[in-house]
């Protein structure tokens, strides 16, 4: 009797994952578990899978879907309108591996593993690999925050990536691979139909990819990064042509740690980079607080954090307080903070270590290069510790510059305002120093 209760049971249990599963309109491997649909993985192509179970979250309103088993293997997965989360067990319980090959890609539209279109949509506790997923030498993103492409008026989403760890093949994959991007969808103009909206980079961690992080989102939107490490990616973080509120808060950022870029691509050198051009909204604003910056050494010309100006002036506002920047003696020509044609910014409360082409730059750049060619006015650098600096100059004033304020009690850093026009309370030609005896 006992037995035949636990075989009606079984029975029933499978009856029911069966309905579940055909009530979703997907294969056996996706069950509604409650509010929670669950996805198990295959062996082979999970593409399918998850794509119905994205689908099916999306037009039930299923505010969750759960990867159960330990690995995965997918393509292009694409959803428009879903609010929810996707996850797994956790970093260490679940990986996601994007197959080599598999995505289309072409030279206008970059290739896309993890496509969300509008919505609200969270992507949480998982490992995700990746190696040549176009096969072509494109582009591809691993996970996009997109405006919807089939309707570019609707334009507002809210993306968030907590707890993942993304891994890559580097310079040694034959594509330009990018972790996270939040952008208008490339079938939607740049400029007047750009994304609305927030993202949330969490506790993520990017090894050996080409691009870490790329935002560029309009209206007075939010970018937060947080907490994250990026270690041999070519360009870590990056803010282009974005009228948004971004904090980049407590992560470790290595840059100039990766060689074999070609010198044209730009990659390879920069830790942050934030730039307007043409294309950009007219102003922006960026805070960059309690960093670790590591030079890799990779180059003689590295920069932590490079922000320019191409083609169009912007009303960019930037405060840098609370970092630590560690230099590297091979690199004599760059930047821990490079910033052209833009005025206005705090710079306070630093670190800075060991060798730097200089720790903090500001000039106006030169219209024959493509910059505006502003003046550079109005920044206080203030409070900074530069008593662990081995740079020939820590602070450069340049070209432009004008009305900059250095304040004292910064351990008398060397100062070469090249413009004369700047307020240096303190730098080393006025320490005192004094011989015991």
């Amino acid at each position: 009797m006992v037995r035949s209760i636990l075989a009606v049971l079984v029975l029933l249990g499978v009856m029911t994952q069966s309905a579940m599963a055909q009530d979703l309109g997907c294969s056996s491997a996706v069950a509604l578990n409650g509010p929670i649909i669950e996805v198990a993985g295959v062996s082979g192509d999970d593409t399918a899978n998850l794509q119905c179970a994205l689908d099916a979250a999306a037009a039930g309103g299923y505010r969750e879907v759960f990867l159960t088993d330990p690995s995965y293997e997918i393509a292009s997965v694409e959803v428009t309108g879903f609010t929810g989360d996707l996850r797994g067990r956790s970093i260490a319980a679940t990986t996601v591996s994007i197959t080599d090959n598999s995505l289309s890609c072409d030279a206008g539209i970059p290739g896309v593993a993890l496509q969300f279109n509008v919505g609200t949509v969270s992507v949480r506790g998982m490992t995700i690999q990746v190696g040549s997923p176009c096969g072509n030498g494109l582009s591809a993103n691993v996970i996009a925050f997109y405006s919807n492409p089939n309707d570019c008026g609707r334009r507002t989403g809210n993306g968030n990536v907590d707890r993942v760890t993304i891994v890559g093949d580097g310079v040694s994959g034959s594509d330009a691979v990018t972790a996270v991007l939040m952008d208008a969808a490339p079938q939607c103009d740049a400029i007047t139909q750009k994304i609305l909206g927030t993202l949330k980079v969490n506790r993520v961690e990017l090894t050996d990819l080409d691009f870490g992080v790329i935002s560029s989102i309009a209206g007075g939107g939010q970018a937060d990064i947080n907490y994250s490490d990026f270690i041999r990616v070519g360009l870590p973080i990056s803010i282009v042509d974005a009228f948004q509120s971004t904090t980049i808060l407590g992560n470790t950022i290595n840059y100039n740690d990766v060689s074999g870029y070609g010198a044209g691509t730009g990659l390879g050198t920069t830790g942050i980079f934030i730039a307007s051009t043409a294309n950009s909204p007219s102003s922006n604003g960026t805070t960059v607080k309690s960093n670790k910056f590591f030079d890799g050494g990779s180059s003689s010309g590295g920069y932590a954090v490079l922000s320019g100006q191409y083609d169009k002036a912007v009303e960019h506002s930037m405060v840098v307080t609370g970092n630590t920047f560690n230099g590297n003696n091979a690199n004599t020509n760059g930047a821990g903070l490079a910033v052209i044609d833009t005025s206005g910014g705090l710079v306070s409360s630093n670190t800075f270590s060991g060798v730097s082409g200089s720790w903090v730059d500001l000039a106006s750049g030169e219209p024959a290069d493509g910059f505006v060619g502003a003046p550079v006015e109005g920044w206080a650098i203030a409070a900074n510790s530069f008593n662990k600096s081995t740079a020939t100059v820590d602070i450069s004033l340049g070209s432009g510059t004008t009305g900059n304020v250095i304040a004292k009690g910064q351990e008398f850093p060397v100062v070469a305002d090249t413009t004369g026009s700047n307020d240096v309370l303190e730098d080393s030609t006025n320490a005192s120093v004094f011989i015991d005896g």
